[in-house]
């Protein structure tokens, strides 16, 4: 994303006169002899602003959205680890009796979460892509419907978790039960040393139990199931959490190609009109105005700004993609 050179556009004009008027601007600028103190605003400038202050404020919002997705999967990841540490300690702090029960409902309520802020994060930028783009909206709705379909399509471990998610929400399980087991790392050669594996899983009883359970979904996971601790077969979570995260990962980075010029161009705009009325730039910097209605009875005040698009910058950096995902393990 590259801003212009706001001197050489012509983005925005500066009216002689308008319905609207700049009241302050942010940063702060000092009124100059060839400057208005109260600079005018057109209705037709004052709707361009307000369109693109939707668009990047519905951005950022998906953004929020997809973030809280991620940090409820990273805190899946990290109850499995946490469980793995106390498996390798041989600490029972619940008890004996308790542990495998308290183990359960931790990955539980982990895994709900997930399915839950995934859920939203579907919703939310399907709204949002239905409102945020104007004249534009209805298609960048069927963009961001096919793009959820893709990562649908095209992975086993998306559509089992989306079948999950409707199966928890009915029957209250998400989770049957955490495996740990101790093994030899070599078993026939000489080094002594052991590992440890913790397991959180969905039998799949469960699931044939729920009559509802798409058909189809169960017969895949019924071919890569595997034997549990018991021997019945079992669904291990963290290998098909990972593949619905990296799904969502891909929907994520095609809505972010979606609106990238869009969103340069809203920001752009606001760069230019900050330099045209207040004679001062700045590259990449945090800009805005407090606009006003004249006269304004009401003292209503609209602020237009680059705000919501630096704090989206900053999600962005946090959540890259995630083509790796299914392909990397942890080792320690």
């Amino acid at each position: 994303m590259e801003l212009v050179d706001p001197a050489f556009t012509g983005l925005f004009v500066p009216a002689e006169d308008g319905q609207y008027r700049v009241l302050a601007f942010e940063p702060a600028v000092n009124p100059t002899p060839s400057r208005q103190a109260r600079p005018a605003m057109t209705a037709d400038q004052y709707r361009h602003f307000e369109a693109g202050r939707l668009l990047l404020g519905g951005l950022l919002a998906i953004e929020e959205a997809y973030d809280v997705t991620v940090g409820n999967y990273v805190e899946l990841e990290e109850t499995v680890l946490r469980l793995a540490a106390l498996e390798l300690a041989q600490r029972r702090p619940d008890g004996r009796d308790e542990h495998f029960d308290v183990a359960r409902r931790s990955c539980h309520r982990a895994l709900a979460n997930l399915l839950s802020a995934s859920r939203a994060f579907q919703d939310h930028s399907q709204r949002l892509a239905s409102l945020i783009g104007g004249g534009t909206s209805e298609s960048d709705l069927a963009a961001v419907k096919a793009s959820f379909s893709r990562a649908y399509d095209g992975a086993q471990g998306y559509r089992f978790m989306s079948a999950l998610r409707n199966h928890s929400q009915h029957f209250g399980v998400s989770v049957s039960g955490v495996a740990h087991m101790r093994a030899m790392a070599d078993p026939d050669g000489q080094r002594n040393e052991h590992y440890v594996t913790t397991t959180p899983y969905l039998l799949l009883s469960d699931l044939r139990a729920n009559g509802k359970f798409k058909a189809g979904i169960l017969a895949e996971a019924e071919a890569t199931a595997q034997s549990g601790p018991r021997g019945e077969p079992i669904v291990p979570v963290i290998p098909m959490a990972r593949q619905y995260i990296a799904g969502l990962s891909t929907v994520m980075a095609d809505i972010r190609r979606l609106y990238a010029d869009r969103e340069a161009a809203e920001l752009n705009l606001i760069y230019s009109a900050y330099y045209h009325l207040s004679g001062w730039f700045t590259r990449c910097a945090r800009v805005g105005m407090h606009v006003v209605l004249e006269p304004n009875p009401k003292g209503l005040v609209t602020y237009f700004g680059t705000d919501a698009h630096f704090k989206a910058l900053t999600l962005r950096e946090v959540n890259r993609e995630l083509g790796l995902l299914t392909r990397t393990s942890i080792r320690q």
